[in-house]
């Protein structure tokens, strides 16, 4: 092998690493049938199905009832304040929330909070992740006289500092794992 081919295989060994840092290369759930652990899903669905009501099919006629209906917590986007959300062991944040007099936007974190140890539903040794996270936006518009139009904007990723709230070998799954 000449040095130029040598330097040549370093290059792309080293972009191909950074590539995959870059692209967050940890396992990950997508689409409705993930195969995500049926122990996580219901963790996860145990924190989003009480919020879900609120969010996709609230009677409240204006933003600020709206935001109020939701009454979870909401992450002001440092650091700092993570530790106050109290996501140690799964639960549900908001952030990004904006507001008019005729919308709403946010977004939304869900952590599974850690998997115990045990079988599967197929009744296998579990070995996948701990934990499951999961973040999406929601964009609600509102009318005079009508219940707002809500859209849910499926994520890839999730906040830095609240992903660290999750086990070191939590997992990523978009929104849509968690439909139905």
């Amino acid at each position: 092998m000449t040095m130029f081919s040598a330097q040549r295989k370093a290059a792309l060994v080293c972009a191909l690493v950074l590539t995959g840092a870059l692209a967050g290369c940890s396992t990950g759930y997508h689409g409705h049938d993930s195969g995500i652990d049926g122990v996580l899903w219901r963790q996860v669905a145990s924190f989003e199905d009480p919020l879900s009501p609120n969010l996709f099919d609230s009677h409240a006629n204006e933003p600020g009832a709206y935001l109020d209906a939701l009454g979870i917590a909401d992450w002001d986007g440092t650091a700092a304040s993570v530790a106050h959300l109290g996501l140690e062991d799964g639960g549900v944040a908001l952030y990004d929330i904006t507001s008019t007099d005729a919308a709403v936007e946010l977004s939304v974190f869900i952590s599974s909070g850690s998997r115990s140890d045990g079988l599967t539903d197929e009744g296998h040794d579990y070995k996948g992740p701990s934990a499951v996270i999961t973040c999406y936006g929601i964009n609600a518009h509102f009318r005079p006289g009508a219940t707002p139009l809500v859209d849910r904007i499926i994520f890839d990723k999730c906040p830095a500092a609240l992903v660290k709230t999750a086990p070191k070998d939590a997992a990523f799954a978009s929104g849509e794992v968690f439909d139905g």
